[in-house]
């Protein structure tokens, strides 16, 4: 299930430990997702909630913890088949994608391709399949054309605060 990011953010920034505890660690934040239909309106609602120029037609973005849905095996799967832990609902993804896998000893998470189509990328550079790929505290991801980020809790943090600047123009007058 996916959570809104305005929600989560505005959250972090109103109560930080309560959601550093809530919110199961790392996390997707898949920037560009597909606008929904609202079942309320009948159409395709493009509003968004701050201000900040978008492309046309983009969606809030959402954000995927990393944990598992069902029971059994210790990986948690990413692809567009309904059993998946993670359902990512595009063309480009493969039915099963690609795994996401915790080191018990160590802590670490690492992203392994499972024999995708369209394939699995860390920093652009395609992931060999089967092959796991140790993934640290912020890490840019896509498996097919979605692109996601890999961000632990101070990394999320950090990408919050970005968002929250507004670019500034500085432009003479004269």
């Amino acid at each position: 299930m996916a959570l809104r990011f305005s929600v989560l953010a505005s959250q972090l920034m109103y109560d930080r430990e309560a959601v550093l505890k809530a919110v199961s660690w790392p996390v997707l934040v898949w920037e560009s997702p597909p606008p929904r239909p609202d079942p309320h309106l009948g159409f395709v609602d493009f509003t968004v909630p701050d201000t900040r120029p978008r492309r046309h037609g983009a969606a809030e973005p959402l954000v995927f913890e990393l944990r598992k849905r069902t029971m059994g095996g210790a990986d948690i799967t990413l692809g567009r088949a309904p059993d998946c832990d993670l359902v990512i609902e595009d063309a480009t993804v493969s039915r099963l994608h690609a795994c996401f896998r915790q080191e018990p000893h160590t802590g670490m998470w690492h992203v392994v391709d499972a024999e995708s189509h369209n394939g699995t990328f860390q920093a652009g550079v395609l992931i060999v399949p089967g092959r796991p790929t140790p993934l640290f505290e912020r890490a840019s991801l896509r498996f097919g054309g979605v692109e996601m980020a890999f961000l632990h809790a101070s990394a999320f943090e950090q990408y919050v605060h970005a968002r929250a600047l507004t670019p500034v123009r500085l432009t003479s007058v004269g």
